[in-house]
């Protein structure tokens, strides 16, 4: 940007397209204004002339459908607490199961979901599986079988709530089978943390182990408006079936920056580290090549993400690998000393994986799993509004 170009910032970009800050942010996040950077200044600014030409564009509201509310009834964070529809996600991570709180957030609370699949769409989803690279990463293989669940349902087209529940209830425990086994098989009509725990790892399963993933899972489920869940809800917004709104938010969760990717690159960088005592020596030859040090700060929490705290207590209660717990606390410690931030659930999601030598790609596969529960729910709730 040149020296003379007149710049707005993201405040007084919002007052001249009559919109709220949030849709700025939106705006930029799709590529329809380009950000700045001033030197020696980390703040957000915008070509004046860029915001008024855009915001003269005809139509320009409609497209981005300014018409849809700024919040949800799915979920909200409330000084510093996630709710699921007004329950507290921490309280419900401790005493109700996945399959309960997916019921909660699409509005069918006090039920929980089937969970057996028919012999017959078992034996598609390993016949496609099959067909996989040996390497694939638990995203890939989730992504295929998402688009197989969408070809083999004739009602994929009807949004209606019930066809849209039928069509949800199946999708978690068919990406639980799309995983290779590396561990313990586990009968069909059991929960979907313990059907999941041996498609990700070796380790012999624990009530202990079991509780903190599905916690995990839980806590996972949703988290208000954020990039995958707006993908969603564009896609639900054309009337997208459910299957592709579901694809639609686990595209924009596959970035390194988001959810599941940035436990890949916790679990990696953690992976790197022998000791506890190796900890500050392994970060700072991080930080001296420029890599990003993934799955701390949280800027929706005014102080400690809640999701994070629960989850690496309940991980260091469980049996596990004392050196490798020993390293996540002496991490956890090292970068709230020195730079006063504190893990978020991505850090929390990673460290799960590490300290249970997890598949790499495990904390992809379950934060998606996990999030599915809420991508539904926003699809169902922008549904209903069409």
């Amino acid at each position: 940007m040149s020296s003379d170009t007149e710049v707005l910032s993201i405040a007084e970009a919002a007052d001249v397209l009559g919109v709220k800050q949030s849709t700025v942010y939106a705006y930029i996040s799709r590529g329809l204004l380009k950000r700045h950077r001033l030197p020696r200044d980390r703040r957000s600014w915008l070509s004046r002339s860029d915001v008024e030409g855009f915001g003269q564009r005809k139509g320009t509201r409609t497209l981005l459908r300014e018409e849809e509310p700024a919040t949800t009834e799915v979920g909200r964070i409330d000084e510093d607490r996630l709710l699921y529809r007004e329950h507290d996600a921490v309280e419900l991570a401790r005493t109700a199961s996945y399959e309960q709180v997916a019921e909660l957030l699409w509005g069918q609370a006090g039920a929980a979901f089937a969970r057996e699949l028919e012999p017959e769409l078992v034996a598609a989803i390993h016949r496609l599986q099959d067909t996989m690279p040996a390497g694939s990463l638990p995203l890939d293989r989730l992504k295929v079988t998402a688009t197989l669940l969408g070809a083999r349902d004739s009602f994929r087209y009807d949004l209606s709530v019930q066809s849209v529940l039928s069509a949800a209830r199946t999708l978690a425990p068919a990406f639980v089978e799309s995983l290779p086994r590396p561990g313990e098989s586990c009968e069909p009509d059991r929960s979907i943390a313990e059907r999941l725990w041996g498609r990700l790892t070796a380790e012999p399963a624990t009530p202990d182990r079991i509780a903190v993933l599905s916690a995990a899972l839980v806590l996972l489920a949703d988290h208000g408006l954020g990039p995958s869940t707006r993908a969603v809800r564009e896609a639900a917004a054309t009337a997208a079936d459910p299957y592709s709104a579901v694809l639609a938010g686990m595209s924009v969760a596959s970035g390194l920056l988001l959810g599941g990717g940035s436990s890949l690159a916790v679990q990696a960088w953690l992976g790197d580290i022998g000791t506890p005592d190796a900890v500050s020596r392994v970060l700072e030859q991080r930080l001296l090549r420029g890599d990003r040090l993934s799955g701390f700060g949280q800027p929706r929490y005014r102080r400690a993400d809640p999701r994070a705290a629960t989850l690496l207590e309940m991980l260091a209660a469980t049996p596990a690998d004392p050196e490798r717990l020993a390293i996540v606390e002496a991490a956890t410690d090292l970068v709230r000393r020195r730079r006063s931030l504190e893990p978020n659930v991505e850090f929390a999601l990673g460290a799960l994986c590490f300290v249970h030598g997890m598949t790499e790609g495990a904390g992809e596969a379950v934060f998606v799993i996990a999030r599915t529960a809420g991508w539904v729910a926003h699809a169902l709730e922008t549904y209903s509004v069409q």
